[in-house]
């Protein structure tokens, strides 16, 4: 099988990637970092360098491809967060549609089955419904909670101040996920390909 996996050879990408290398498959890792070029032929993929915000590279990139892996890559550098994960939804849903590809996985987040008044996550919900429309197109979208490494992010508060800053009451109950936890699920998923619908 020829899969292609968006999301460079991020926390989850890579993993995915290799979990699919090692089954014998065919795998193509789309970066838009040409320095990531290298590292991923090492895995043993073919490494597919251009922005996902543009729907010509998308839809060359995922010509051939009997599966794809989506993630909408997180970035700081847009003024617009809500327009740029529609963009770049947009573009997988006409990539899928002009290469008939009939089988999708999605990292989504928990929270977006509420479809919009979840901030950030209303992107993914748009991208799950976009796929929805797509007649004969198996989906699964990945709902995990918040990715516990985040913490992480809180060393430095942490080590100079003795406090985690948070938005959430402190008797508030959070759902962590781990990475490597959903690239496991990913791959069974992708691996298996019996999702349907």
């Amino acid at each position: 099988m020829k899969y292609v996996i968006t999301g460079s050879i991020g926390n989850i990408s890579k993993p995915l990637a290799e979990k699919l290398i090692n089954a014998k498959h065919s795998v193509s890792v789309i970066s838009s970092s040409s320095s990531k070029k290298q590292a991923i032929e090492e895995m043993g993929a073919d490494a597919i360098i251009g922005s996902v915000e543009n729907l010509d590279f998308v839809i060359k990139s995922f010509a051939g491809a009997d599966a794809v892996y989506l993630i909408i890559p997180p970035t700081f550098a847009v003024n617009n967060w809500m327009q740029y994960q529609k963009n770049i939804a947009d573009n997988y849903v006409k990539a899928v549609e002009i290469n008939d590809i009939k089988n999708v996985v999605v990292l989504s987040s928990i929270g977006a089955d509420l479809g919009i008044g979840a901030g950030p996550v209303d992107g993914l919900a748009y991208l799950e419904k976009k796929l929805t429309e797509i007649k004969g197109l198996n989906v699964m979208n990945l709902r995990p909670g918040y990715f516990y490494t985040n913490l992480f992010q809180q060393i430095g508060m942490i080590k100079h101040a003795g406090i985690m800053g948070s938005a959430q009451p402190a008797e508030h109950k959070m759902v962590l996920a781990h990475y490597k936890d959903i690239a496991d699920v990913a791959f069974e998923e992708l691996n298996q390909l019996k999702f349907v619908g």
